[in-house]
């Protein structure tokens, strides 16, 4: 598939930072159709098994619009009920991908991010905006729900009454007020965006990229199990870093005080 018709994809080798940018030019709202949730599925695939990969920011291009969301006029007019559920069941396939991806993934929002362009945002492991950012979650004004994930990760992140607030409602909130809510985690003038992003991601990118990814598996997927089974699955990845290359290494620097060298 023709991925560049939906966005351009870069790979910082020595941070080992892959960028996807958003860039429907077409579209200038960044929609999404089947054909782009397909593409994305493609690319994020390719490097599901790349080791080199510590980190991938997903952003747009310009300052106004991150995404916003299912391309309503131009392709789902017409889905009847069991087609809908489909795309849905495809959404959160697709994201699942950036949630339990083996590196970490961040959404870097540059703009206007609402309905499935907060909920991509929302499946990343962390997500940075810029001051005009814009994000909200307005399917409640078409009569139906978020059909992405939004009504499940929303409420793990700021809490079941800011999540209905946000839904209920569909009034977008301000990037002041998503990082007042624990919704972003940093805020950044538009023309820093990105480069903050990278700067944000180079303190888990310096660490040992065994314990980055065993650590980032126990938690999310931690988080959909039973506390007793989460508590086991800590153990076994405690257990296995233990034995890793990398542990030694972090011991022995911590007793010389200095900065670790790893290998993985």
């Amino acid at each position: 598939m023709d991925v560049t018709r939906f966005f351009t994809v870069d790979f910082d080798e020595p941070d080992g930072i892959v960028t996807i940018t958003l860039d429907r030019q077409d579209d200038k709202y960044n929609t999404f159709g089947m054909a782009f949730a397909l593409a994305l599925q493609d690319v994020l695939t390719h490097y599901q098994q790349n080791p080199t990969i510590r980190a991938m920011v997903l952003t747009a291009t310009g300052t106004k619009v991150f995404s916003t969301g299912a391309d309503i006029v131009g392709q789902f007019t017409d889905l009847d009920s069991m087609a809908a559920r489909d795309f849905s069941y495809l959404g959160h396939k697709v994201f699942a991908m950036l949630e339990d991806a083996p590196y970490i993934t961040l959404a870097a929002i540059n703009g206007f991010a609402l309905g499935g362009g907060l909920e991509i945002a929302l499946a990343c492991n962390f997500r940075v905006a810029s001051k005009r950012a814009r994000l909200g979650l307005p399917e409640i004004n078409l009569g139906v729900l978020p059909g992405w994930g939004g009504t499940q990760r929303l409420q793990r992140i700021v809490g079941q009454s800011r999540a209905l607030q946000m839904i209920l409602s569909g009034d977008p909130i301000s990037a002041g007020t998503a990082l007042e809510w624990g919704l972003v985690s940093a805020v950044f003038p538009p023309e820093e965006l990105v480069e903050g992003a990278k700067k944000f991601l180079r303190q888990f990118t310096s660490k040992s990229g065994d314990a980055v990814r065993v650590a980032k598996r126990t938690v999310v997927n931690g988080a959909k199990m039973h506390l007793e089974d989460a508590l086991k699955l800590e153990s076994e990845g405690f257990g296995l870093l233990w034995s890793g290359p990398d542990r030694e290494e972090g011991v022995k620097a911590f007793l010389e005080k200095r900065k670790p060298k790893f290998t993985t």
